[in-house]
């Protein structure tokens, strides 16, 4: 009998009874992997029916007590994944007591856990589950979710992988809603999400929550998880017998945390701490390959070998044609979200001193999220002196592509980049790009169509600038360069990430391994 048909044959009863039918289907659900032997019989009382299954278990969890047999064990009985702490605790009390004791400490545990504990659980074997939780959940575009948004659809397609999100409680996976799945998987399509009533992640009520549990399988961190599962992230890598790897953007709020809110680097310490016990890691780019695996040199110290870290590209624009600089007057882009990193007080700076030598052109900003109030500020002072300077947050990819076919360049002097992706988007464009000549952007620019600079020289900055603006022929060259680059797209990516990334891994589960 199926989890499904235990909670459909029972009488509606009180909640307490509800629990004790959902814990005895979870580890109906467990048990085939955890014991060799038969298994009882099922029980009319859900209560013995889950004391019964719980003993067996635990016998057999005492005789063989592995860290991933007790993952699995602790995940069926507090319908939540783990923390290291609890499998050591657990594992402890197996050598040490009898299986009464141990099933007891099982029983504490999961009963601390967090965990939905009338939830059912989906064990997936063999299988790659991705962790796509906040581009499903929110409806940012900005880097990474327009990464995630871009790879998804090629690897559930062409892969078969299970994009997943974390529960209402934290404590574990599922499958994504109607609408979660229309934000990963059909962003440029989509419905309203506000015209969509979401029955698992809405207010009003829900289906049973099921968790999904892998089993010898891979699971991918896309994208960084939420700050408050990592512990229980890092027991999926070192005890859960499943295979973690991940997308790794930049390490900035470690190595730059002078340039962003001290939250993010608290949380972001969090997630490396996680990321030590991954099998494999992708770095955006050469540049942030190279910052994790400083980071992976020092774990050393610790007696932890780390994962292993390799760069696989994203998309670094080239459009096989010629573009046609715009008519009328000159529109200069700046696209990225409106915070001290990207250095927009700098663009600011060397617009303001071209427009008082007599240059004309006007300034559009397009970003998402941002902080800090200079910047606002200072947009603010520069409209007061009738400055052409535009500001836009949010916008639309339709909007978005519109102001790139209108630009005669834009202007990407971002101090501290894991990759830069307006850069190679505005080369997929066709449309120059005067960027940070060091890291990550002279990666992408010393393919030609840009002009890299000192983001920090404002002079240059300047000058570059100038030179776009009433030097044709060198703008006509920098286009005449971007149709010379290699032409590298999502689905280049898509392949050569799931080579590096989940193809090894997957060999690994797939030979028992």
């Amino acid at each position: 009998m199926t989890e499904q048909q235990l909670l459909e044959s029972s009488e509606p009863g009180s909640g307490r009874a509800r629990v004790e039918l959902a814990l005895a289907a979870r580890l109906r659900v467990v048990a085939p992997l955890l014991v060799a032997g038969p298994l009882p019989g099922v029980a009319a009382d859900p209560a013995v029916d889950a004391a019964g299954l719980l003993d067996v278990l635990v016998s057999s969890v005492v005789v063989d007590p592995a860290n991933d047999r007790i993952w699995l064990l602790l995940t069926a009985v507090g319908a939540a994944f783990p923390t290291r702490d609890e499998v050591d605790a657990v594992r402890r009390l197996c050598e040490l007591s009898d299986p009464v004791a141990a099933a007891v400490a099982v029983l504490a545990a999961g009963s601390a856990a967090g965990g939905d504990l009338d939830a059912v659980i989906e064990v997936v074997t063999g299988a790659v589950l991705v962790d796509v939780d906040f581009a499903a959940q929110n409806d940012l575009h900005t880097g990474i979710q327009q990464v995630v948004r871009s790879l998804l659809p090629l690897w559930v397609g062409q892969r078969g992988v299970l994009p997943v999100v974390w529960t209402g409680a934290t404590g574990g996976l599922r499958r994504l809603s109607e609408v979660e799945a229309e934000r990963v998987l059909s962003w440029a399509t989509r419905h309203s999400a506000a015209a969509v009533q979401d029955p698992v992640v809405g207010k009003g009520s829900r289906p049973d929550p099921v968790l999904v549990v892998p089993w010898r399988s891979v699971v991918v961190m896309v994208e960084v998880p939420p700050v408050g599962v990592l512990d229980r992230v890092a027991a999926v890598g070192q005890y859960s017998g499943n295979r973690l790897v991940g997308v790794l953007y930049d390490v900035i709020p470690v190595t730059s945390a002078d340039l962003v809110p001290p939250v993010v680097t608290s949380g972001f310490v969090r997630y490396l701490a996680a990321v030590k016990f991954a099998v494999r890691m992708a770095g955006i780019s050469g540049t942030a390959a190279a910052e994790l695996s400083g980071f992976v040199r020092a774990l050393s110290s610790q007696g932890v070998v780390g994962p292993v870290v390799g760069a696989v590209a994203l998309p670094t624009g080239g459009s096989g044609v010629v573009g046609r600089v715009p008519v009328g007057r000159p529109v200069v882009l700046v696209v990225g979200s409106h915070e001290p990193r990207k250095n927009h007080l700098a663009v600011l700076h060397s617009a303001e001193v071209l427009w008082r030598e007599g240059v004309d052109f006007s300034l559009w900003f397009i970003g998402g999220s941002g902080w800090g109030a200079e910047f606002p500020d200072r947009v603010a002072v520069l409209q007061g002196l009738g400055r052409s300077v535009r500001v836009e947050r949010a916008v639309s990819d339709r909007v978005l592509a519109g102001a790139y076919s209108s630009a005669w360049f834009t202007v990407f002097p971002s101090l501290h980049e894991g990759f830069g992706l307006p850069v190679a988007e505005s080369l997929s464009f066709g449309v120059p790009v005067i960027t940070t000549g060091y890291g990550s952007t002279a990666e992408i620019g010393g393919l030609g169509g840009c002009v890299l600079v000192d983001p920090r020289d404002g002079g240059g900055l300047t000058d570059a600038m100038r030179r776009l603006l009433v030097e044709p022929a060198v703008l006509a060259g920098l286009r005449a360069e971007i149709a010379g680059r290699p032409v590298r797209g999502w689905q280049d990516y898509a392949d050569e990430l799931w080579e590096f990334l989940v193809g090894p891994e997957l060999a690994v589960v797939e030979g028992g391994g």
